[in-house]
């Protein structure tokens, strides 16, 4: 659905950023020319052979560890020295507290191969940084960013590294600018009742709930709030969620969309920045975090019935909905079903890649009204495979069904509609293909697409795909209007990137294979 609002429904699924330090991460993606991929050539070049000497150095010194019998030790070193994309450990974990000096204490060797650990990782960390500078100059955020993170990684005080990733350094240790403030309020974070002033916690545990300047029971304040007029309101760094069905599940939302947006993010950083944003980033000393009251609204109902109750005068067909977001109004609308809640996470993670997206302005624009829509609803379908299994955030499991859908499509019913006409497609002939088995098939293709430019050869196409995203939710109508092709942000024809698109899809494991397809 598209119009008043954007909502996901199991037939027809459809449809500000704040986080001041991410704004700022990278430059608007550069068209990817062919000099542009000699440029990223070098660079991953680069990046290969100090990754390398990096790996031998930790090798080394894991086996002089182990020869003086340090085995558990020289297993850690060698761990730190796999690469990011391989690692076993969950590399977005970074350590709270600053790291502690090395023991004086600590006997003659331990205290040797610790500091030559030490050295290896803050010179290979510095050197990385110095290589993100040279990717951002050479128009390859995505590059750049994840250099950004291998150098947090490995060096966790690295002040520019971690200004980058949102965090600010706060007495003894890292921290968010909004989690900062709340501390310095008297604030702490309960993993069930999210934050509160800290002589409140006790009295939270044992059932009473502060109200209206009193105390209560928690079932009088369940009660109270069963109205969504005075609905529990749950903050974090980027979300204000208003619920009336439980203090505690409004928390647990908060800590999902969190995580879905540091991950959105990370991933497409370039879309939120400005050439001269990055510049002055990279500027030590400049552009300092802040904390920002400027929040991305979700209302979460206790019911489906209630959801569509509420929404019924704003969108007359809400019923074929499980969630949506609705432009003029900037807030994503959800309810709760126990029955289905992995898959009304997914219609939230959808919903809310529209509202990152369509958020990025001021007020709404007219993204895909004319063309190019099917990337519009592309990354909503694609971002449904989010996951958050053991902490780790990961997207584009190609076994999610979204994705095994896209496959089948073109692989076994041999449904394709090439590349150029499909991008020109604006909202109305998206929407309106003819039929409900034509339109799923369009979501399908328009999900496969974003795969393939966002994964394909380790993201050779990803700087162009958000480069082409930032054109279509320009706030400029001028820059919509003139919307490069994909072939041209690429440097690839259209009828290359078809007949690559569906080799992709080939090398992709089939959902058939491990039982289940279900659409």
């Amino acid at each position: 659905m598209f119009g008043n609002g954007r909502g996901r429904s199991d037939v027809h699924p459809a449809h500000r950023v704040s986080g001041f330090v991410l704004l700022i991460l990278c430059a608007l993606a550069e068209s990817v020319s062919a000099q542009g991929r000699s440029s990223q050539e070098l660079l991953h070049e680069q990046y290969a052979q100090r990754r390398a000497e990096f790996e031998k150095a930790m090798g080394e010194l894991a086996d002089t560890c182990e020869a003086k019998g340090s085995v558990s030790d020289a297993e850690r070193i060698r761990r730190l020295s796999v690469p990011l994309d391989e690692q076993t450990q969950n590399v977005d974990d970074l350590p709270t507290e600053v790291q502690p000096d090395i023991p004086v204490n600590a006997p003659p060797f331990e205290q040797e191969w610790r500091t030559r650990l030490r050295k290896l990782q803050t010179d290979y960390a510095q050197d990385l940084y110095s290589l993100s500078r040279r990717a951002i100059h050479a128009g390859l955020p995505s590059f750049a960013f994840d250099l950004v993170r291998e150098v947090a990684f490995q060096n966790p005080d690295h002040a520019m590294a971690r200004k980058m990733l949102g965090f600010v350094r706060y007495e003894d240790g890292w921290t968010t600018p909004f989690q900062a403030s709340m501390q310095r309020r008297g604030f702490v974070w309960h993993p069930k009742f999210g934050w509160l002033p800290r002589t409140h916690v006790e009295r939270y545990e044992n059932g009473e709930r502060y109200y209206n300047g009193h105390w209560i029971s928690a079932e009088r304040e369940a009660a109270i709030r069963s109205d969504f007029r005075n609905a529990w309101e749950v903050r974090t760094e980027h979300f204000e969620i208003l619920t009336d069905y439980s203090l505690e599940r409004g928390v647990e939302l908060g800590v999902a969309l969190e995580d879905f947006h540091r991950f959105f993010m990370r991933e497409f950083a370039a879309f939120f920045s400005t050439p001269q944003q990055i510049e002055a980033l990279f500027d030590a000393g400049s552009a300092n975090p802040r904390e920002t009251d400027d929040r991305h609204v979700i209302h979460y109902y206790r019911s489906r019935e209630e959801f569509i109750s509420r929404l019924k005068p704003k969108q007359p067909n809400i019923e074929v909905s499980n969630g949506l977001y609705m432009p003029a109004d900037r807030t994503a609308y959800f309810y709760h079903d126990p029955d289905k809640l992995d898959t009304n996470m997914e219609t939230m993670f959808h919903e809310v890649t529209h509202q990152l997206l369509g958020e990025s302005t001021r007020r709404p624009v007219d993204a895909g009204l004319n063309a190019n829509f099917w990337i519009i609803e592309g990354i909503a379908c694609y971002m449904e495979s989010f996951d958050r299994t053991d902490g780790r955030l990961s997207v584009g499991n190609p076994l999610h069904p979204r994705i095994h859908w896209a496959r089948v499509r073109v692989l076994e019913e041999g449904f394709y509609v090439p590349m150029q006409k499909f991008t020109s497609l604006g909202m109305n002939q998206f929407q309106h293909a003819g039929d409900v088995p034509t339109l799923q098939r369009y979501y399908s293709q328009a999900t496969g697409l974003t795969h393939f430019f966002l994964q394909y050869e380790e993201g050779r196409y990803r700087d162009a795909l958000i480069s082409y995203l930032t054109e279509i939710y320009s706030p400029d109508a001028r820059v919509r209007a003139r919307i490069q092709g994909l072939d041209q942000l690429t440097g690839v024809s259209f009828s290359e990137l078809d007949q690559e698109y569906k080799a992709y899809l080939g090398t992709l494991p089939s959902l058939t294979d491990v039982g289940g397809g279900g659409e």
